[in-house]
């Protein structure tokens, strides 16, 4: 198939190839399937998945790839464009040709993303949505600068469907017509039982005012039979949002096919060829989201851009809509980057958890109809009809009132719904509840507790009430007739228990049940990042090494972390440098940055000399702060002219003296770094203005500022506050800056209750101004991760470094050594 590559034999680099295909790693199939294309039409390509060999330094082959390489094909999707090293590669291509005449940069889009800024400027191909010949064709085209022109006459728009019998719909599990769906299976709590009433029918369905509301959830899904589309009801537990979706559906398309799919694998490969008229039933959402390896939007635009209409039918708690939808800091993971792409597709319809006044004249009628509506309507004082009819109180009244009459059960209940709420949501087995259990029970409870304390715990905890619903459900393993293979908390306690036990600081017993019983992989990163959360190491670290052994080279950078803030500053550099060596640009940066904090000029050096451009930039900045100024320029002006980003923001930091200001604005022009940035600093505010019209990122971030200096920060609060919550970090950094500035805890607790990390981040930064110990302690207990720092940091100042260095024990003290 084609050419490989030439080599320089004096060099050992590659010679000139047609094509340098830049990607990233979650696109490497896209990337080898182009580079395959452009090969079998006659050209060489360079790709690091076949070019780049073992041993190799992943900058220094980039480097070396996009300057042999005469074109540069950008494998275009929303995880290149967060890409600080695919950002490099085409930027470095379109500098060489910024009027695209010698068409050195080639775009193809592989799934429906933005091309912001200067790649909105260079014509584009999809290579989506569209069969493989037809996107090979498209993309040879696009090689050879042909015209896209298709072979045959275009199809008349107004005609059947596009791509109507082309494919063989494959069998999928579990369809069948949607009037013929069970609603107890599809997810609909059974309601409370009456003696002389049975159980396999719905209570008479009360209509909600969402059901026909201009945009509620009929409108929504009758919008969408007609073009396909993604309607997602959002409320709490036991709110009715489920059967609303039910009865929405079987009144709107009811000879529809349904589709209920076990896991997002299956969803996968039926949107390899979408069934015609088919609704996707997906209650519960977050059991189909594992980031990049769960649900993912270009899986849903597949399902939603089906050439026969697919609807897709969802439905969420608050509070995970709320978490999968709050934007991380910049220096963290975006754990949730996947689920908010998603979130992004759907029409969503909020769930009420009280009825309104009509609603209520309704279930009074319907009560004439339906006695088990009457008995709600008689026992729903201070809940919701459809909490009443799913035994709600009766569950949370056995979970409370067992505290002073039933202590064991009360503590493997509580057990239990803490651990859901930390984040184990798999099947919890009976020897984790076991052991977790003890610490909830005083120490008299303890020692007088009877040999079959467990076994009468788990009785009263999984007895149904009224026939709807336990407290615990034992579940399946599949291994036979009366295997448990552990238990789940009903929704409406898990929901309470995060509410009301949100300040509540897990006991010592828990945290070893959770370290010592093997995690689900499906928890495995939620885990994690609860007991980073807490400072509980002695969780974390044993958690972080098992991802980091599988690959993960965020959880090995966060271990790293870990050891080097514990005094371990050589295995944590252990422990990164084959990640860094390898191309991984987050091991690579922290690297960099303990080298330079451990004074290692000698491996700086080295590494700098192989074309570390993050190690040449530490270095740099060792030798500015050591006085030598000019050996920091000189060391970093060769790597800032050959595209080294993060050179050249360090040189541009270097050069903004008054004396240098000729070459800084030539930088800035050429657009080099945050270069321009220097220029709002030095007060120039009109060309600050003019760049940020002209399309100049960190200039438009600037703007804001000029309304505080004008001193109108209402006036910046006012611009930001849109733009944060329509989810531009920026905007949300800068709003939450300006909020604390004015001292403003009570927005900032707001922001950061609702899932805002950034207002929970300044509003911790706060209280450890004003030496607030206790609220900081109040926060950390509930697991804010920036209430533990602050407080880490303010005890730091006093002398006491064992909670930066340690963490809290299991029982909540702060530890005096490393506990793992």
């Amino acid at each position: 198939m084609g050419v490989p590559p030439a080599t320089d034999t004096a060099s050992g680099s590659p010679g000139p190839v047609d094509f340098f295909v830049s990607y990233t790693a979650v696109d490497e199939a896209w990337a080898q399937w182009v580079a395959w294309q452009l090969e079998a039409a006659g050209y060489t390509t360079l790709i690091q998945a076949w070019d780049f060999g073992a041993g190799a330094h992943f900058v220094t082959e980039m480097h070396q790839a996009a300057q042999h390489a005469a074109r540069t094909v950008a494998v275009l999707s929303t995880a290149y464009l967060s890409s600080a090293y695919a950002a490099a590669e085409w930027q470095a291509a379109w500098e060489r040709d910024p009027s695209g005449q010698d068409r050195k940069l080639l775009v193809f889009r592989i799934e429906d993303c933005s091309r912001p800024g200067l790649l909105g400027q260079v014509v584009g191909v999809d290579l989506f949505d569209v069969d493989p010949d037809a996107a090979a064709a498209r993309l040879v085209a696009a090689a050879r600068g042909q015209r896209g022109k298709p072979p045959a006459e275009p199809s008349f728009p107004g005609g059947p469907a596009r791509r109507a019998g082309l494919v063989t719909e494959p069998v999928f599990p579990g369809r069948l017509r949607v009037a013929d769906a069970d609603p107890y299976r599809l997810g609909v709590h059974r309601a409370i039982q009456l003696s002389d009433l049975g159980d396999n029918t719905p209570p008479v369905y009360v209509e909600r005012d969402i059901d026909r509301a201009r945009n509620g959830v009929r409108a929504q899904l009758r919008t969408a039979a007609g073009r396909g589309g993604f309607v997602l009801l959002v409320g709490g537990s036991s709110v009715g949002k489920t059967r609303c979706a039910v009865e929405a559906v079987k009144a709107e398309l009811a000879d529809w096919r349904l589709i209920h799919p076990a896991s997002a694998t299956q969803i996968t490969a039926l949107a390899t060829a979408p069934p015609a008229q088919s609704v996707l039933w997906l209650d519960e959402l977050q059991k189909y989201f594992d980031g990049e390896h769960g649900l993912t939007a270009g899986v849903l635009r597949a399902l939603l851009d089906a050439a026969s209409p697919v609807v897709i039918v969802g439905t969420l708690w608050p509070e995970y809509f709320r978490h999968f939808t709050a934007h991380p800091k910049f220096d963290e993971l975006d754990s949730s980057r996947w689920e908010r792409d998603v979130l992004r597709l759907a029409a969503v319809v909020d769930v009420d958890d009280q009825f309104s006044t009509a609603e209520q004249e309704r279930a009074s009628h319907a009560a004439t109809q339906d006695r088990r509506i009457q008995a709600g309507l008689d026992n729903s004082a201070g809940y919701g009809l459809t909490q009443t009819l799913a035994a709600a109180p009766e569950l949370l009244r056995r979970w409370t009132s067992a505290h002073t009459d039933r202590p064991y059960a009360w503590a493997v209940l509580t057990a239990a719904v803490d651990a859901a709420r930390l984040g184990a949501r798999a099947a919890l087995t009976a020897g984790l509840l076991r052991d977790a259990a003890p610490d909830y029970c005083t120490p008299r409870q303890q020692a007088t507790a009877p040999a079959n304390w467990f076994e009468n715990a788990l009785i009263y905890a999984t007895e149904e009430l009224h026939g709807a619903a336990a407290a615990l459900a034992p579940t399946s393993n599949g291994m036979g007739m009366g295997m448990i293979a552990g238990y789940t908390v009903a929704d409406y306690l898990l929901q309470e228990a995060t509410r009301t036990r949100r300040g509540e600081r897990p006991p010592a017993s828990l945290w070893a049940a959770l370290r010592d019983h093997p995690t689900h992989p499906d928890d495995l990163t939620r885990l994690t990042e609860t007991a980073l959360n807490y400072r509980v190491y002695t969780l974390a670290v044993p958690l972080l090494r098992q991802q980091a052994d599988a690959g993960d080279g965020f959880a090995a950078g966060c271990l790293a972390a870990l050891l080097a803030e514990a005094g371990d500053q050589q295995g944590a550099i252990d422990l990164l440098r084959p990640r860094a060596d390898a191309g991984d640009w987050n091991a690579a940066i922290r690297l960099a940055d303990l080298l330079a904090e451990s004074g290692d000029w000698d491996e700086l050096r080295r590494r700098a000399d192989a074309d570390d451009v993050l190690a040449a930039s530490r270095l740099a900045k060792l030798l500015a702060e050591a006085g030598d100024q000019q050996g920091a320029i000189d060391l970093l002006r060769p790597r800032a002219d050959a595209d080294g980003w993060d050179a050249a923001s360090w040189l541009a930091d270097l050069l903004a003296e008054p004396r240098d200001r000729d070459e800084l604005r030539q930088r800035a022009d050429a657009d080099y770094g945050f270069a321009a940035s220097w220029l709002a600093e030095e007060g120039d505010h009109d060309e600050l203005r003019q760049r940020a019209n002209a399309g100049d990122w960190e200039a438009a971030i600037r703007l804001p500022e000029l309304l505080v200096e004008t001193k109108d920060r209402q006036g910046a609060i006012n611009v930001l506050r849109p733009r944060a919550d329509a989810g531009d970090w920026e905007a949300a950094a800068r709003l939450a800056d300006l909020l604390a500035e004015e001292g403003d805890q009570d927005k900032l607790r707001q922001r950061a209750d609702a899932g805002d990390v950034l207002a929970a981040s300044r509003l911790a930064d706060l209280l450890a101004e004003e030496g607030d110990q206790d609220k900081l302690r109040q926060r950390a207990d509930a697991g804010d991760r920036f209430a533990a720092s602050g407080l880490a940091d303010m005890l730091a100042k006093s002398g006491d470094k064992r909670l930066r260095r340690y963490g809290f024990a299991l029982d909540g003290r702060i530890a005096d050594g490393p506990t793992w």
